[in-house]
């Protein structure tokens, strides 16, 4: 049935035990600029731009449907110091050096050249940025790993 696996599985919700260690690594600072990556429905982006209360937050992701409810969330929380962007951030041309830090909860890991990836990310870093990714350790090292 359509929807159906969207009211079986809340990704947000599924994963929120992680969300924290992405929190405490990111240390997002008031005055910082912030790249989500892969931002998805925009939860760790609304919450970089309450970090960030004089900076800002950018969310990039490919799923239209997705960025359309992190504005409405976002919107609704009142937040004017984030903004979500329609596009692949491996390829996406962002203005170089121009964020402080760049996160990223479970979206790096999707891309298909990550050299490329990263090297285009680099480019949208300042110098002495810093990069937080959240991503799953190899198979095997999974505690929800269920065939090790």
């Amino acid at each position: 049935m359509p929807g159906q696996q969207d009211d079986l599985f809340d990704y947000d919700a599924g994963l929120r035990r992680y969300h924290p260690h992405l929190r405490a690594a990111a240390g997002v600072r008031p005055a910082d600029r912030v790249l989500d990556i892969g931002c998805g429905t925009g939860q760790t982006t609304r919450e970089a731009a309450r970090a960030a209360a004089t900076g800002s937050a950018v969310g990039i992701d490919i799923s239209v449907a997705r960025l359309a409810r992190a504005r409405r969330v976002a919107r609704g929380e009142g937040l004017r110091n984030v903004s979500f962007v329609q596009a692949d951030a491996q390829i996406h041309r962002f203005r170089p050096g121009r964020f402080d830090l760049a996160i990223s909860w479970f979206g790096t890991m999707f891309f298909a050249d990550p050299v490329a990836a990263f090297t285009n990310v680099g480019r949208a870093l300042r110098s002495g940025a810093r990069l937080v990714p959240l991503v799953w350790p190899p198979r095997g090292r999974q505690e929800w790993d269920a065939d090790r």
